[in-house]
């Protein structure tokens, strides 16, 4: 039988559990599996990580494995817009947040190091994705993980200027969870973020 003081141990220990903010948003694939839809903060992010390996919207620039710079990025993003992409206009770079005291790295004003579940990408891979700090999203991660295909196990451009360095922006490793900063003419991939629900055929624009 159970005293008083074993119950209430049990009762923090569950509390701890339903809070430990591990799977803090729902991933919901579209029927056709293109998009992935988080229900927490009504973003949709394209199923697949790296579409400008074969989808270039006529965008020059892009590397055959489908890396590119960040000006690059921006103009591929504007075509997918401009094509209305899965009937939407308005994919664009995930965004970083400034500040973002999340992160493992001080001065907490910006927005270094692991752990930066304020920015988009490190909310996905950290609390979406159920990825590990120093670790490659391919060898640990979550059951949402099979939602995307083609996550580059290396750096990811963000929207987001760091305009305290001229010419550079930030950026996000699926390779080891980090978030950083990288000039603007260095190759990185690229993954495409839109506001609300979209390729789901219940959806409405």
């Amino acid at each position: 039988m159970m005293t008083k003081k074993s119950l209430l141990a049990a009762a923090g220990l569950c509390a701890g559990v339903l809070s430990s903010g591990v799977a803090e948003a729902s991933l919901v694939a579209s029927d056709d599996g293109e998009t992935v839809y988080d229900t927490v903060n009504d973003v949709t992010w394209l199923a697949n990580a790296n579409l400008a390996r074969t989808r270039s919207f006529g965008v020059r620039g892009i590397n055959p494995d489908g890396s590119m710079g960040w000006t690059t990025a921006q103009e591929w993003i504007t075509a997918m817009n401009a094509a209305e992409y899965l009937g939407s206009n308005r994919w664009s770079l995930p965004a970083t947040s400034l500040p973002d005291d999340t992160c493992s790295q001080i001065p907490k004003a910006a927005a270094f190091g692991y752990g930066c579940v304020g920015s988009q990408m490190g909310h996905l891979y950290y609390r979406d994705l159920g990825g590990v700090k120093g670790s490659t999203i391919e060898l640990q991660h979550g059951a949402d993980y099979r939602l995307f295909n083609n996550i580059q196990p290396y750096l990811y451009w963000s929207s987001t200027l760091w305009t305290r360095v001229p010419n550079s922006a930030f950026s996000f490793s699926f390779g080891n969870g980090f978030q950083g900063t990288n000039v603007l003419v260095n190759a990185m991939y690229a993954m495409a973020v839109a506001p609300g629900k979209v390729g789901f055929r219940s959806s409405s624009r």
